[in-house]
């Protein structure tokens, strides 16, 4: 309810000022410009001039450094003709703050410039405000449409609002983009960086050695278990060494009847066949020695007290722990697992439409939610050959350095792969857009209290900016910051039509 409450409360403000304004400025201005130097942005309002009627001025001047008004400083107004001699006028400090008023007579008709001169302390400019039309004594009104009237689709938001806010007004940067798309992604574990340590024969797991907890950092070589075997000779080192004499034995005679052989075969006296069969005898042979060999160096280098030192393979991190401490365990049954994830790998599956447009796999990026700021992978591991035929996508993976350890394994991320580069294009902060179903839509400085809600094409975005592909010029001014105060102006002008100031 809190969130309904708080837009309406601001709605009903905005409204409020709109009635407050009519109530307040009886003399609503004709004429309404605006200027902008590298300094200072000057809203100057005024009723048509004529020669001997008082013609009353209006100027806001506004920091364009902070956007916000100009307190102190002497204004000058310096009124030149076309022809004839120009005049001055002097207003000392502003009636409020960035409100300055002035009144003058003109002399002559014609067209006149006026040069705002601003002298304050520590801050000074100089603005040109051409074509101020004065008509004769004689001469008929132009029916000329007054702002409001003429520009009545835009919003008003007047420069008491914009002062009282965290606001900005910007063009829109020239940049080099990189055109782009956004997957899924996860961080998995380095195939050869992640291992599982098995019990080398059964036994019991010992109380006299704790086991690490999940999380603990573990070193190459660091003793992790001890088993103490079983008491009977078939579940221990017995009938460990009986199997491995035996498998000794079986090799030495299939080496035996290769040999046999193949000399047979070299001297013509056997088919080809055999000697086939002996080497298939032979390699089965060593398969099976091969893990009993391992079990008995395990055996002769990792025994402390009749008790086996299960030694971890890997530096890493403990992740899963299935067993306990007195625990009985039977031989090649898993322990524990450790990862070591100082570099993962990033798994991404890209879309087979995409991927013809790709010019170099190491321009990708990714983040993660949760995790401030981007990552880069540090090279392209693999691209599958294959298409998913279900998702159209095509696995790639990538290898990420990860020194710190703030990504973890198992994480999602958003991964973004760069197709190319736009040149000097056009790009707002993402801030200064506003979605709308699917669409996306920028607010238009038009006047110094007037905007224009403008349809934009959006392309790449990143690193706070999106290329703007159409629906605005370089040299038009956006609301970049403070937009969410104008979309609601917008919604306030179909609750209270009208517009003015408080002065």
């Amino acid at each position: 309810m809190k969130y309904f409450i708080m837009p309406l409360i601001v709605l009903m403000f905005f409204a409020g000022c709109a009635r407050k304004h009519n109530e307040t400025d009886q003399h609503e201005a004709a004429v309404k410009r605006t200027v902008w130097t590298q300094k200072s942005e000057l809203f100057v309002e005024y009723s048509e001039a004529k020669v001997g009627e008082p013609c009353r001025f209006l100027l806001h001047l506004t920091y364009l450094e902070t956007f916000k008004p100009v307190t102190i400083g002497l204004l000058t107004l310096t009124f030149t003709p076309k022809s004839g001699e120009p005049f001055t006028v002097t207003i000392k400090n502003p009636a409020k703050p960035g409100i300055f008023t002035a009144e003058t007579i003109f002399k002559n008709p014609g067209r006149y410039a006026m040069k705002v001169v601003l002298a304050g302390k520590n801050f000074s400019d100089e603005i040109l405000v051409d074509g101020i039309e004065v008509r004769g004594v004689n001469e008929k009104v132009r029916n000329l449409p007054v702002a409001e009237e003429k520009e009545g689709h835009l919003i008003s938001f007047s420069k008491e609002q914009q002062w009282r806010i965290d606001f900005k007004i910007a063009k829109p940067a020239r940049k080099t983009v990189s055109t782009a798309f956004v997957v899924a992604g996860e961080l998995i574990p380095v195939s050869n960086n992640e291992v599982t340590v098995s019990a080398p024969l059964a036994g019991i797991l010992s109380v006299s050695k704790r086991l690490p907890y999940i999380g603990q950092k573990i070193d190459k070589d660091e003793v992790v278990a001890l088993i103490e075997p079983a008491p009977h000779r078939q579940d221990g080192f017995g009938q460990l060494s009986a199997e491995y004499a035996e498998s000794k034995n079986r090799v030495a005679l299939a080496q035996k009847e290769y040999d046999r052989a193949k000399r047979l075969y070299e001297a013509k006296a056997a088919p080809r066949k055999r000697i086939e069969e002996a080497e298939l005898a032979l390699d089965s042979a060593k398969a099976a020695l091969d893990p009993l060999e391992r079990a008995m160096e395990i055996m002769r280098k990792g025994t402390s007290e009749n008790r086996i030192m299960v030694r971890s393979p890997l530096k890493g991190t403990l992740v899963e722990l299935p067993v306990s401490n007195g625990k009985a365990v039977e031989a090649g049954q898993p322990l524990m697992r450790i990862i070591n994830t100082s570099i993962l790998w990033l798994r991404a599956n890209l879309p087979v439409t995409e991927i013809g447009r790709l010019k170099s796999f190491h321009e990708a990026a990714f983040t993660v939610a949760g995790i401030n700021g981007e990552f880069k992978p540090k090279r392209l591991v693999a691209i599958n050959d294959l298409v998913d035929a279900k998702s159209r996508t095509v696995p790639v993976v990538f290898e990420v350095n990860n020194p710190t350890g703030a990504l973890k394994a198992g994480m999602f991320a958003d991964v973004s792969v760069q197709t190319g580069h736009v040149e000097k294009a056009l790009v707002l902060p993402e801030e200064a857009l506003f979605e709308d179903e699917g669409r996306f839509f920028a607010f238009v400085q038009r006047e110094g209290e007037s905007f224009e809600r403008r349809e934009v094409k959006v392309g790449t975005r990143g690193n706070g900016y999106a290329h703007i592909r159409e629906g605005l010029g370089e040299d038009e001014r956006v609301v970049t910051k403070g937009g969410y105060y104008v979309k609601l102006a917008s919604l306030s002008s179909r609750i209270q039509q009208g517009h003015g100031h408080e002065h």
